[in-house]
């Protein structure tokens, strides 16, 4: 499975290139656009192409999820503890963030899946992940009922490096958004791990 992040702000030519995307193979793709008002949010989902409706998660604005057609929704660690589980739809499909194999493990099957960060020195945030790179916490995973997706630094050069160590897939944020080509940037990660394909798994979450 490889997922993508949008970046926080707006990128030039960003629809089209999320079209571009999805049609390249793309399985999932989270929204991440915490300042957008709700009629922001909702213009920016009826832009995207809508046979890519269902592969859309929102990292915000879950009030909005009936009205756009949205069955994904992804809490944050914060809103994890916050929020009780059983208030969710039982149609939704929810996924969460952690930052720790430990939390990871702990997660019961109301989740289809999490992202695990930082694998490795994040693109996106100078710094971060430098001292705190969680890859080598990938063994010690013992919970095989919630997807294991991992996120963080992640880039032509080491995508095969997560799915060798057990993860379910990756996710890729900085190492898009950053690039002149996000597609073609896409591309090259997908057929590296085509050509790896006994490490590839499509899953169904």
């Amino acid at each position: 499975m490889i997922i993508a992040l949008t970046a926080a702000e707006t990128i030039p030519s960003e629809i089209g290139i999320i079209n571009a995307l999805f049609k390249e193979g793309l399985d999932i793709l989270h929204l991440r656009k915490y300042h957008f008002t709700d009629l922001q949010m909702s213009r920016y989902v009826e832009s995207i192409d809508s046979t890519y409706l269902d592969r859309l998660v929102l990292h915000s604005h879950p009030h909005l999820s009936a009205e756009l057609g949205i069955a994904r929704i992804h809490m944050n660690e914060k809103n994890r503890k916050d929020r009780s589980t059983n208030q969710m739809l039982p149609t939704t499909i929810c996924s969460t963030s952690v930052h720790d194999i430990d939390q990871f493990n702990s997660l019961d099957e109301c989740w289809a899946y999490a992202f695990l960060s930082p694998l490795f020195p994040s693109i996106s945030k100078v710094g971060y992940g430098v001292h705190n790179a969680r890859l080598d916490q990938l063994p010690s995973r013992s919970n095989f009922t919630v997807g294991l997706i991992g996120l963080g630094g992640i880039n032509q050069g080491n995508c095969l490096i997560p799915m060798q160590q057990g993860a379910d897939g990756i996710a890729l944020y900085g190492t898009l958004w950053k690039h002149p080509d996000p597609v073609q940037n896409f591309i090259t990660c997908k057929q590296k791990l085509w050509k790896n394909s006994n490490i590839y798994r499509r899953d169904k979450h």
